[in-house]
């Protein structure tokens, strides 16, 4: 890219899965309700569904030819039904899986809630699964979690014998009945799960794992080997550039549990929760928050309230707004300038912009490996 073309206008893509929303993305977008559910809004270079340029008939991912493809992909999530429950694989185990590996490239990810976002992120450990079973008070939960685990069983192996096994309802309606002894958090989704998923014993993973509620503007880094399913709720997500996922359970797509198990690890990295660092623009209401995970692939910073804000981009980076609009332009030229709103976003070259705008605007960045 040269300095005439430090910004340019791009249009995301929008993904079309079953656990999406028919109004969240249609009405950020300024639409009417969509015909069928839309799960994704993609900004980035990705293969799989890359930006269009608008005024243009290329892609991002033509563009992004000459330098090499951007580590990072950004989305906004709308998540209104459960995901599956799945894994992403680390750089280093990606030679064990030519067969269904998608590209060469790990997938850390970290979520920012833009609505109260349930999930289920990471194992619990022995004492919380201990616990909860105990307070559950259901015989067979007791039967298939509790003693195995007492008797030296780990997490992963109690996993094993759950995660695909079917034609259980007696259980299932049993562990149903004894939900009312939960969090009511825990008996929604329990209820939620069993009465998708019967009578396969999948939703008992849900004993198994943390139940997670995140507050809007609470974030969560999930590395490599994490377990998670995203249950309900708006998010923008920032991620490594990549495809690969293996899913577990709770789905009714086909599922690789062997190699699903195999990524886990007790005691591997956990999730972590990252607190942004925040800034007050001077003399504005305005401000913004800063994300960075322990990675390279990916940053996110959020702007708000903005009035001709100088911002620095250090490296190539994607803008995209949340509510509203905002303008992005080029302080060495006033033609340069780009306005952010709904589907429609921003490549930005690496250097110093100002930004004007109400809207929530989103800058995804990374360096990469």
């Amino acid at each position: 890219m040269n300095r005439s073309s430090s910004v340019i206008p791009i249009r995301g893509i929008v993904k079309n899965y079953a656990w999406g929303s028919f109004q969240t993305l249609a009405e950020h977008r300024g639409a009417q309700s969509s015909k069928e559910p839309e799960a994704e809004l993609w900004f980035g270079d990705s293969p799989h569904g890359p930006a269009l340029l608008l005024n243009s008939s290329q892609t991002l991912d033509q563009l992004t030819e000459e330098f090499g493809q951007l580590p990072f992909l950004a989305k906004i999530l709308a998540v209104e039904s459960p995901l599956s429950l799945q894994v992403h694989p680390a750089l280093s185990d990606l030679r064990g899986l030519e067969s269904v590996k998608r590209d060469d490239n790990h997938k850390p990810e970290m979520i920012v809630a833009l609505s109260q976002f349930d999930a289920l992120i990471g194992l619990a450990s022995k004492d919380e699964i201990l616990g909860l079973v105990e307070k559950l008070d259901s015989e067979h939960a007791r039967r298939i979690i509790s003693e195995p685990l007492l008797k030296g069983s780990t997490v992963i192996e109690i996993l094993d014998h759950i995660l695909g096994i079917e034609d259980h309802l007696d259980i299932l309606d049993e562990v149903l009945a004894k939900a009312r002894n939960l969090s009511a958090h825990h008996q929604e989704w329990l209820h939620e799960l069993i009465t998708l998923y019967a009578p396969n014993l999948d939703p008992l993973a849900l004993l198994l794992c943390n139940l997670v509620r995140l507050p809007p503007g609470e974030s969560v880094y999930l590395p490599p080997r994490c377990i998670h399913a995203y249950l309900r709720g708006t998010a923008v997500e920032a991620m490594a550039n990549s495809d690969n996922v293996i899913r577990g359970g709770l789905t009714k797509k086909p599922i690789d549990k062997k190699n699903f198990l195999a990524l886990l690890n007790e005691s591997n990295e956990t999730s972590e929760i990252i607190t942004p660092r925040s800034e007050l623009f001077e003399g504005t209401k305005g401000g913004a928050r800063h994300w960075q995970p322990p990675i390279d692939d990916f940053s996110l910073s959020e702007f708000h309230g903005a009035i001709n804000q100088p911002i620095h981009v250090a490296n190539f980076a994607i803008a995209f707004v949340w509510k509203g609009a905002a303008v992005i332009s080029d302080p060495a030229s006033e033609s340069i300038s780009v306005k952010v709103e709904g589907d429609e976003g921003a490549f930005l070259a690496p250097g110093e912009y100002r930004v004007n705008g109400e809207g929530s605007l989103w800058v995804v960045s990374g360096k990469g490996r």
